[in-house]
C-alpha cells in the first residue's frame, strides 16, 4: 500500500496509543493546520475501509474501530511498512545515518536518488543537520568527490544514540518491549541503524542488565543502556572498535568496569572472542552516569559525600533565592540520587538529553535562572549544560509546589524518567485537584503489580502503553491545561465516592504481620544505627593546628583509641587518602572541612567535630580550590554497613550545612550549643517512618 508520510505518521499515532486524541491535537503535534490534518483523514479514512476498519470521529475524538485482531494486523502492516514518501526529518535522519556508517565519501546525487528528490534538496537537508545536531563545519564537503562526516568514534556512537531516539520515542519504544514486540520491533522497525545485531545479542544483553541492577534501575536508565549496548555492538562488528583511553588503569579501578565486561562477554560469547578493552571503558562511563534509586552501597571517589554534600548546598542556596523553605530530607534523597550520575557524567564529559527542556525554561523561566545563576556565581568550576539544569528543575519545582491540602480520591502515576519527573507530575496534579490525596508513583516494571492489587480512581502516565484494557491518560511531567482538563472531567464522577475511597486509602497503609515485622526491624536498625553514633560523638575543640594536613588527621583519629583500642590508626589514615592525594574535604561555601570514610577499621559508625580554637587550617575544597576552615568533621562507616546506616550519615553529612543558621552554629566552636544541635537531630532519625 502507497500512504503520504504524513498519513503514515498519523495512523503510527492512532495505532500505538490508546489515549483519545483531536484534530487539534494532531494538528499541533506534526506543526500543520487542522485543515491539513482533515485532508489527511480522508486518505487515512479510504485505507482503513479497505482493510475493514473504520475511523470514529466523536465530538473531535478520533478513533480506529475493529476488532482486535484486524487493528492488530493492519499495526504490523503499518509498522512494517516500506517508506515510499519521507518527512524532512525523516529524510535528514536518512542522510546522517548514511554518513555516520560510511567508511567513505558519499555522492550527494546517491543521496538523491535514494530519497527520490533533487541534489538542492540533499543539501539545504545537510545544512538543517548541520544546525539540529551542532555539526558545523564537521559536515566536510569536497566538490567532485562528495560528502563526509569529520568526527571521532565516540562522538558518531552519540550521534547514533540521538538518532535512535529522535527515530523512535521512548513512549513508543517501552510500548512495544512492554507488548512483548521486542523480536519483530528490532528486526523489522529498526534495522534502520541495527544491520547486523541477532537479536539474541540484545536479549541476552537485556536479561543480564535486568539481573544486575534489578529494580534499582529507573525506566529511562534502562532502556538507554540497551541502546548504548546495541550501538557498541553494531560498532565493533562493523570493525569501528573504540581506542584504549588514557584513564583506563582509572576505570580498571570501579566496580562498573567489572559489571560492563560482564556484560559484553556475556551479550558477545557467541560473536567476538575477546573484548576490546576500549569498548569495555567506554561502556563502563555509561554505566557509571546511569540513574538508579536509592542509597548506594559503597562510597567511591567521595561521590557519595560530594553529591550530599552539593544536594545540601543548593537546597539552601535556591531557598534563599526563592524565599522559601525547601529542605526536606525527601528533596535531600532524590538530588542526592540525581546528582551522582550527573557528577559522574561531567567527570566522564558525556553528554545527556532532555526532552523537556524547552518547556521547562518557557513554564519556569523564574527557576531556572536561579539555579542556573548558582551553578554560574557559586559554582564557575562547573561546565553543567543546561540539560542537566533542567533536570534540577524539576527536583525544585516539585518541592515549592508540594502542598497539605486536604483530598480524597487515589491515582497512580507511571513515569519512566526517574525520580525529578514523578514528583513534579505528582505534585502538580495534588495542587490542581486537591481531591487526590493518595497519589503513587511507580515504573513500568511495577505496573502489573500494583493494578492487580488496588483500584485507582484514575491512572496516569508519562509513557505510551498503547492498546491496555484500562483508561489511562498520557501526559507531559509538565501537565498542560489541556491534559489536566481531560483528567477533571474524568474525576468528576468519582467525588461522590468520598466515604469509600477514604477507607480504602486508610487499608492500604495498614500493615500485615510480614509487614510490621520488616518495619520494626528497620526500626531497630536505625536504633542501633543512632545509639552507635550517640555513643560515640564528641565536640573536641582543638588549638591551631601545626603539622601537616595528615598529622592533623592523624590525631583527630587517634581519639578513637577510646572506643576501640586495637585500631590501626595509620591503616584509618592510609583510607582516607584520594589515590594517596588529599582532595576534596573542603565543603565549598563554608569554613567546615568533612574527613570522611567507609573503612573496615571501625566496627560502629563515628561522627565527631574538632573546632579549631584560634586561626584557620588551608584544606582543598571539593571544589578543587583551596579554601580556610576553622571547624573539622570527622565522619566515618564501617565498610559492611545497613542501607539505613548509610541513609542517617548521609543526611549527617548534609545536616552540616542544610540552611545558613546550621552553617553559623557548626562554625561557632560553641561545644555545649553543637552538641545539643546534633543529640536533637540524631534522636530526630528515630522519629521518621
Amino acid at each position: 500500500m502507497y500512504l503520504t508520510a504524513r498519513s503514515r505518521l498519523i495512523l503510527e499515532q492512532l495505532l500505538l496509543t490508546k489515549t483519545y486524541h483531536d484534530v487539534t491535537e494532531l494538528a499541533e503535534r506534526f506543526e500543520v493546520s487542522e485543515r491539513t490534518i482533515r485532508r489527511d483523514l480522508k486518505e487515512v479514512t479510504e485505507l482503513l475501509e479497505q482493510n475493514g476498519l473504520t475511523l470514529k470521529r466523536d465530538k473531535q475524538a478520533i478513533s480506529i474501530q475493529g476488532s482486535e485482531e484486524k487493528i492488530e494486523a493492519f499495526k504490523w502492516q503499518v509498522l512494517d511498512l516500506t517508506y515510499n514518501d519521507y518527512t524532512p526529518d525523516e529524510r535528514q535522519q536518512y542522510i546522517l545515518k548514511e554518513l555516520l556508517k560510511a567508511t567513505d565519501s558519499i555522492k550527494l546525487v546517491a543521496l538523491a536518488n535514494d530519497l527520490n528528490v533533487t541534489v538542492a534538496t540533499v543539501s539545504n537537508d545537510l545544512s538543517k543537520i548541520e544546525n539540529d545536531f551542532f555539526l558545523a563545519n564537521k559536515i566536510i564537503r569536497k566538490p567532485g568527490l562528495g560528502i563526509y562526516l569529520d568526527i571521532d568514534e565516540k562522538s558518531k556512537r552519540q550521534l547514533l544514540s540521538d538518532l535512535f531516539w529522535k527515530r523512535i520515542s521512548h513512549s513508543q519504544f517501552i510500548q512495544l518491549y512492554n507488548q512483548r514486540n521486542t523480536n519483530a520491533f528490532f528486526e523489522e522497525r529498526l534495522d534502520f541503524l541495527f544491520e547486523n545485531i541477532d537479536i539474541k545479542i540484545i536479549e541476552r544483553g537485556l536479561s543480564y542488565i535486568k539481573e544486575v541492577f534489578g529494580p534499582g534501575i529507573s525506566d529511562d536508565a534502562y532502556f538507554n543502556l540497551v541502546i548504548h549496548l546495541a550501538i557498541s555492538v553494531e560498532r565493533i562488528l562493523e570493525g569501528n572498535a573504540l581506542p584504549v583511553p588514557e584513564n583506563l588503569s582509572d576505570l580498571k579501578q570501579l566496580p562498573e568496569y567489572q559489571i560492563t565486561r560482564d556484560l559484553l562477554e556475556q551479550t558477545l560469547v557467541d560473536v567476538l572472542p575477546t573484548i576490546p578493552e576500549g569498548e569495555i571503558a567506554f561502556l563502563t562511563t555509561h554505566i557509571r552516569g546511569t540513574k538508579t534509586y536509592g542509597v548506594t552501597e559503597y562510597y567511591s571517589e567521595n561521590e557519595h559525600f560530594y553529591a550530599t554534600t552539593l544536594a545540601a548546598q543548593l537546597i539552601r542556596l535556591v531557598s534563599e533565592n526563592v524565599e522559601q523553605e525547601l529542605y526536606t530530607e525527601t528533596l535531600l534523597k532524590g538530588l542526592t540520587a540525581h546528582l551522582r550520575p550527573t557528577l559522574r557524567r561531567l567527570q566522564d564529559g558525556l553528554s545527556i538529553n532532555n526532552p523537556l527542556l524547552e518547556t521547562i525554561k518557557e513554564d519556569y523561566q523564574d527557576l531556572f535562572y536561579v539555579i542556573r545563576h548558582i551553578f554560574d556565581t557559586h559554582y564557575p568550576e562547573m561546565t553543567i549544560p543546561d540539560e542537566e539544569i533542567g533536570f534540577l528543575v524539576l527536583h525544585f519545582g516539585a518541592a515549592i509546589l508540594q502542598n497539605s491540602q486536604k483530598a480524597s480520591l487515589s491515582g497512580l502515576v507511571i513515569c519512566a524518567s526517574g525520580i525529578g519527573t514523578s514528583k513534579m507530575l505528582v505534585t502538580r496534579l495534588k495542587k490542581a485537584i486537591p481531591q487526590l490525596k493518595y497519589l503513587k508513583t511507580i515504573s513500568l516494571f511495577e505496573l502489573e503489580r500494583n493494578l492487580a492489587s488496588h483500584d485507582y480512581d484514575v491512572i496516569v502516565s508519562t509513557i505510551d502503553l498503547g492498546k491496555v484494557p484500562y483508561r489511562y491518560f498520557l501526559v507531559s511531567p509538565i501537565l498542560t491545561d489541556r491534559e489536566l482538563s481531560k483528567i477533571e472531567i474524568h474525576l468528576q464522577s468519582k467525588i461522590s465516592t468520598y466515604a469509600r475511597r477514604t477507607t480504602s486509602v486508610v487499608n492500604d497503609v495498614t500493615l500485615n504481620k510480614h509487614e510490621a515485622l520488616h518495619f520494626i526491624q528497620k526500626q531497630e536498625e536505625k536504633l542501633k544505627v543512632v545509639h552507635s553514633l550517640m555513643k560515640r560523638f564528641e565536640v573536641h575543640p582543638i588549638n591551631s593546628p601545626k603539622g601537616t594536613q595528615e598529622d592533623v588527621l592523624r590525631a583527630m583519629c587517634t581519639n578513637l583509641l577510646h572506643y576501640e583500642r586495637d585500631l590501626d590508626i595509620e591503616a584509618l589514615v592510609a583510607s582516607m587518602r584520594l589515590r594517596e592525594e588529599w582532595s576534596g574535604f573542603g565543603v565549598t561555601g563554608t569554613q567546615i572541612a568533612l574527613f570522611h570514610a567507609r573503612t573496615a577499621e571501625v566496627d560502629e559508625p563515628v561522627f565527631q567535630l574538632f573546632p579549631i580554637l584560634n586561626g584557620t587550617m588551608l584544606i582543598p575544597g571539593m571544589d578543587g580550590k583551596e579554601i580556610a576552615v576553622n571547624t573539622l568533621v570527622l565522619l566515618l562507616a564501617p565498610e559492611k554497613f545497613e542501607t539505613e546506616g548509610l541513609d542517617i550519615l548521609s543526611q549527617l553529612s548534609s545536616m552540616l550545612i542544610e540552611n545558613q543558621e546550621t552553617i553559623d552554629l557548626i562554625e561557632s566552636g560553641n561545644t555545649e550549643e553543637i552538641s545539643s544541635f546534633v543529640i536533637a537531630k540524631l534522636l530526630s532519625f528515630l522519629n521518621e517512618s
